[in-house]
């Protein structure tokens, strides 16, 4: 079978396998120059390594990685993979760091002229397709290694895969931590940084890392790994690799510590060495003055949770903060550029860091007894973790479907640990693992239910947590919101809005918004508050905190109707009537209640439902059997609940003209709105959609918006812009074509 994986990943060449046996240093180098003009996409290839982040093991030269297939490099046809850049048209490349050959490349116009060089053999043109793996294709030995499971399993931990590379441009999967006690240790030849290439006859290069997991999970007591084996340090794994382990055979989930990187692309995933004590050096605030290099400082820190302070927990080789030695591993922060940091947060000090101009002034204070405490707490609830959840990390995984109740764009996310997941408001996330308290791992569920992209979000509690920590800063600030500091459920207790649909005037909230609808028939005398038709969770909720949004948990579920239709915000009144005329087959407004008598040209059952009893229909509302109600010249309308039902039970969309307190109402009757907001991008914007509308109309319709959005975000199935009106249109119509069913995605009973 060792044979058999070899053919997999290696050429048949003897010669290939000798490439390295020569004395160190004492390689046949060939030199090639190459003239490259720059295309519109580039020069078409990537670089890795610099004197400040080695490529391979010590070896600070600057390699190809990659071509990129249509660039320049690619069509030229001479430049390789492995290749070693010495020379940018006039610039050395020797010994210097990496953004000095990134920059060298940046400048050197459209016609770049290279020097590189290559190992010189016969062979060198046939062995690197053009997205080969670095370490693979330099000939690595592999082994097959036979482990027994003991009481401590297979203990080896492993990180990598498709969309969640370990080491950047590889999706191999990586050994990143061998367990003492553990049949990896007892056997002696697995190491961190080894390539893990097939477990039994299943091949793992190519694969997730779910993927990889789960056969790792289903193997017996005998395992036959075939591995190749790092020619690279072990450290390199500890300071390079982009992702955490996030499986580990005899090992618990690792704590998620908070944690920002200062200086390179180092993410620490392992709790660092105890720090050892240096009795002979000062205690007291220093001050420390660093210039930031290309590589940013050079340090990591960790802390902020519960006041214990921001630490200094690993110092880049060869970065500012190592450069100058006036820096410590234990080193607590005090302050940046006089920012007082001695009771932040770890957001708080990763904004401050990263906001702190070229020169950064830092007050520290040696305490490495308080950081191995802070360090000591961590591991504490790490073997805590490990004693309650089982051996395997993957057995407390959680998978679960969540939508999105705000924006999130991960190039914004200075913490970010690994390739973000970009999404938006409204977008259903397959989160694959939720068992880290920071981060989630998940995909973007698209319409139809196929699955796009893998990355790293924010989870439930980090989301919320920032936005608290924001929200005090704005408090304590002073600034006021659009809202006059009324809290979310005072502003949601609020009397019932009258419809459009009601001939004696447009809804409150919308009147006026753009222009293009007038009121009828006068002004409301009288409005009736209806207080027990309030969300039953309001009374008992009033005076706490305003809630922060960031995900919802949701199922599918399977809809035989037509959704209802919603649409909030500016131009609301043209794209209800727009749908309705275009499409009348599957679109209609729905007809009202109302105490008032019938006149003489209006039918029952198609102008209104007209109620006799006001008693009666005061009792539904109480029963919360309409979705809204109000009173005008002493006469009751609503919209009830039943005539939304009878609209969709006969597959036509009810168009309704009502507030966003009417979405979790309809929710509570099982009626699932397609509820769409239309956001304004600026109040020229609105002015723009109608010509006719004042400037002061333009601003009020625009801060009505922001209110309304703050108020019903969580309700919204969508939110759509747009630069005109009929692109908005359109763009509407997508969204209900998507969302229609027959099956949709609604709120979960239980609750994140």
């Amino acid at each position: 079978m060792m044979r058999r994986w070899l053919s997999l990943f290696f050429p048949e060449n003897p010669a290939y396998y000798n490439r390295d046996n020569r004395a160190n240093g004492e390689e046949d180098w060939e030199y090639e120059e190459i003239t490259l003009e720059r295309s519109g996409t580039g020069l078409g290839f990537s670089i890795a390594g610099g004197v400040d982040n080695p490529h391979i093991g010590d070896d600070p030269s600057i390699y190809i990685t990659k071509l990129i297939a249509g660039g320049a490099a690619a069509a030229d046809g001479r430049l390789q993979v492995n290749d070693i850049i010495v020379k940018v048209n006039e610039t050395h490349v020797v010994d210097v760091p990496h953004c000095v050959a990134v920059d060298a490349l940046k400048r050197a116009g459209n016609q770049v002229r290279l020097l590189v060089k290559r190992i010189r053999g016969p062979h060198h043109h046939h062995h690197h397709p053009v997205s080969v793996e670095p370490r693979n294709s330099l000939g690595t030995p592999v082994l097959e290694i036979e482990l027994v499971k003991g009481s401590k399993g297979l203990g080896f931990s492993i990180a990598g895969g498709i969309g969640n590379q370990h080491v950047p441009g590889d999706d191999g999967i990586y050994i990143t931590k061998v367990m003492d006690g553990g049949a990896a240790a007892v056997d002696g030849r697995l190491q961190v940084g080894d390539k893990l290439m097939a477990v039994g006859d299943v091949n793992l290069e190519r694969v997730t890392h779910e993927d990889a997991v789960a056969t790792l999970k289903a193997t017996s007591e005998h395992v036959v790994l075939t591995v190749a084996k790092s020619r690279i340090p072990p450290d390199y794994f500890t300071n390079h690799s982009t992702t955490p382990p996030s499986y580990m055979e005899d090992a618990s989930s690792p704590m998620s510590l908070p944690m920002s990187k200062y200086g390179s692309d180092s993410l620490m995933n392992t709790i660092l060495p105890k720090v050892a004590t240096d009795e002979n050096f000062t205690r007291d605030p220093r001050k420390v003055i660093l210039n930031k290099g290309c590589t940013g400082l050079g340090f990591n820190i960790v802390g902020g949770e519960d006041g214990e302070g921001i630490f200094i927990s690993f110092i880049l080789t060869g970065g500012p903060a190592d450069i100058s030695g006036e820096l410590k591993r234990g080193d607590q922060i005090l302050s940046v550029n006089n920012v007082d940091l001695r009771h932040a947060t770890h957001e708080q000090a990763a904004a401050a860091l990263k906001g702190a101009g070229q020169t950064v002034t830092m007050v520290v204070q040696y305490r490495p007894e308080e950081y191995n405490r802070f360090e000591a707490k961590i591991h504490e609830l790490r073997e805590q973790m490990l004693n309650t959840s089982g051996s395997l990390r993957t057995s407390q995984k959680r998978s679960l479907y969540v939508r999105a109740l705000f924006d999130y764009d991960p190039s914004k996310d200075s913490g970010l640990p690994s390739r973000g997941l970009a999404f938006q408001l409204g977008d259903v996330l397959h989160v694959l693992n939720a068992s880290d308290d920071e981060w989630w791992q998940a995909t973007k569920i698209l319409p139809g239910g196929r699955e796009e992209g893998i990355g790293i979000v924010p989870s439930k509690r980090r989301v919320e947590r920032k936005e608290k920590a924001r929200l005090k800063s704005v408090k304590f600030q002073g600034k006021s919101s659009v809202n006059d500091g009324k809290s979310t459920l005072d502003r949601k207790k609020k009397n019932f809005s009258f419809s459009r649909k009601f001939p004696f005037m447009k809804s409150k909230e919308n009147a006026g918004e753009d222009g293009s609808d007038v009121e009828r028939e006068g002004s409301p005398t009288k409005e009736m508050n209806i207080s027990n038709t309030s969300d039953p969770e309001t009374s008992s909720l009033r005076g706490t905190e305003e809630p922060v949004l960031s995900y919802e948990a949701v199922v599918q579920q399977e809809i035989s109707y037509a959704r209802p239709i919603i649409i909030l915000g500016p131009l609301k009144d043209r794209i209800n009537d727009d749908l309705i005329s275009e499409y009348p087959d599957k679109f209609a407004s729905c007809v009202p209640h109302t105490t008032r008598p019938k006149r003489d040209y209006e039918v029952d059952g198609r102008d209104y439902h007209f109620v006799e009893s006001r008693e009666q229909m005061e009792r539904d509302i109480q029963n919360h059997l309409f979705i809204e109600a109000g009173q005008y010249n002493d006469n009751l309308y609503g919209t009830s609940v039943a005539s939304v039902r009878e609209m969709a039970d006969k597959g036509k969309h009810c168009i309704l003209d009502v507030s966003g307190n009417a979405i979790k109402r309809l929710q509570m009757a099982s009626l699932y709105a397609i509820a769409i907001f239309v956001k304004p991008k600026s109040m020229e914007a609105i002015m723009e959609f109608n010509k006719r509308i004042t400037e002061e109309q333009a601003r009020k319709t625009f801060e009505r918006s922001l209110k309304l959005e703050q108020e019903f975000a969580e309700y919204f199935t969508a939110v759509v812009q747009g630069e005109t009106p009929e692109h908005i249109y359109e763009r509407i119509k997508e969204v209900i074509r998507d969302e229609s069913g027959p099956t949709i995605w609604v709120p979960a009973s239980e609750k994140l």
